[in-house]
């Protein structure tokens, strides 16, 4: 009988590390995002896919994100996000990234992150979201706009 207790004990443990797992703090939520860019002729994400969209992104900004580079490709041009939101541009050598969280509540919260990309310093603003999945950026706002407003219609 104990040990039927120890087991179930056990398993709820167990079906609690996950979950728990893929919700870090939105400090390190955006410090991972950030290590994809570090080094030489680095990659950086990989943004093409609806589950990278999906893991990075709130729904509402990946659903905006996918709509525009399928609609693109069905036109054949490029797609309105045509860079790296999370650099600011389409080329870069990320070197002293550093992250700092500001006006934090339990579901928002705003991360500024500092690098520089050729040795020039960049800032970039993201907005975060904690979703059922975890955090998410609902926005990137970079000196010259925002993520969101690229595909607000053109007046």
């Amino acid at each position: 009988m104990q040990y039927r207790w120890l087991a179930a004990f056990a398993a709820v443990v167990l079906l609690a590390l996950p979950a728990s797992a893929q919700k870090p703090d939105p400090k390190t939520f955006v410090e991972n995002i950030y290590k994809s860019y570090l080094g030489k002729n680095v990659p950086g994400l990989d943004l093409s896919t609806r589950e990278s969209l999906d893991f990075h992104f709130t729904p509402s900004l990946a659903d905006l994100i996918d709509k525009d580079a399928k609609e693109a490709e069905k036109l054949q041009e490029a797609p309105l996000l045509n860079g790296d939101p999370f650099v600011d541009a389409q080329d870069w050598e990320i070197t002293d990234p550093s992250v700092a969280i500001q006006d934090a509540s339990n579901d928002r919260a705003t991360a500024i992150a500092t690098f520089k990309n050729f040795g020039k310093t960049i800032t970039v603003r993201l907005a975060l979201m904690l979703t059922p999945k975890g955090w998410r950026v609902d926005d990137v706002f970079w000196n010259e706009g925002n993520l969101r407003g690229l595909y607000k219609p053109q007046q």
